[in-house]
């Protein structure tokens, strides 16, 4: 039997998290911020990070040292940390590089960076939920799954309620890394003599989640999320100084 808490809390994330990223983007708004960048940044984090980091995946961890990786937390997170922000990061670039060529308000980074951290969102966290959500719905009016889809939404079932609200809270550090991180690549693409930036980008998206990685496993879920949440912090404290020193946007008072 599904517990209808569990399906309550699943739908409760599920509009948090679309109220808060549309909340911060309606914000960004009033200063300036246009929905563009914001769809912009969500296209790029599914095609770089969803399409194209994972035929890189497809490629590396098939071959002869795929095992090896997957074999050794610390490799995996080393891989793992490198691959996401190297594509990550880099889809960030192309897009003010290329696509917002002609864009300089460092406005447009924000409304970009919560359309990426918001795309991460909806596609790791939202999809899985709505999807977990059907199939609840399906077994608690008496469907019949195939069993092995039957167990394991039997075993998400018994999974605590704190755990999906962990899941929840975990969003609010990363989608501040993402416009953070968006803020430092915006400034390597727009800013002479900045470009160092791209690079650091790159090592603190991978440095992120080679912690997350390693952490997982040797730490308990709150200490973990605190870890991660303080190193977010740090980063956004980089952005924020890195963004003062950005073109003034023409915003609205």
């Amino acid at each position: 039997m599904v517990r209808t808490s569990t399906i309550a809390v699943m739908v409760l994330i599920l509009v948090l998290v679309t109220a808060g990223v549309l909340g911060v983007m309606l914000l960004l708004r009033r200063r300036g911020g246009r929905w563009r960048d914001f769809f912009l940044g969500a296209g790029t984090f599914f095609l770089f990070a969803m399409v194209l980091e994972q035929l890189l995946h497809q490629v590396v961890l098939r071959s002869p040292i795929g095992p090896v990786l997957q074999g050794n937390v610390w490799l995996t997170a080393l891989y793992g940390g490198l691959a996401a922000g190297l594509f990550e990061e880099t889809g960030r670039f192309c897009a003010f590089k290329l696509v917002l060529r002609g864009q300089r308000e460092r406005i447009t980074a924000l409304s970009y960076g919560i359309g990426h951290g918001g795309g991460e969102a909806f596609l790791l966290l939202g999809m899985t939920y709505i999807n977990n959500l059907i199939l609840m719905f399906t077994l608690s009016n008496g469907g019949v799954l195939p069993p092995a889809l039957d167990s394991a939404v039997r075993g998400l079932a018994a999974v605590p309620v704190t755990a999906y609200l962990w899941a929840l809270f975990e969003r609010i550090p990363a989608v501040a890394f993402h416009m953070s991180a968006s803020v430092l690549v915006f400034a390597a693409a727009k800013q002479p003599g900045k470009l160092w930036l791209f690079p650091a980008a790159i090592l603190l998206h991978a440095l992120l989640d080679f912690t997350a990685i390693v952490c997982n496993a040797y730490l308990p879920l709150p200490a973990l999320e605190l870890l991660i949440t303080v190193f977010a912090l740090a980063v956004v404290w980089l952005g924020y100084r890195v963004y003062n020193n950005l073109q003034k946007n023409q915003e609205i008072p």
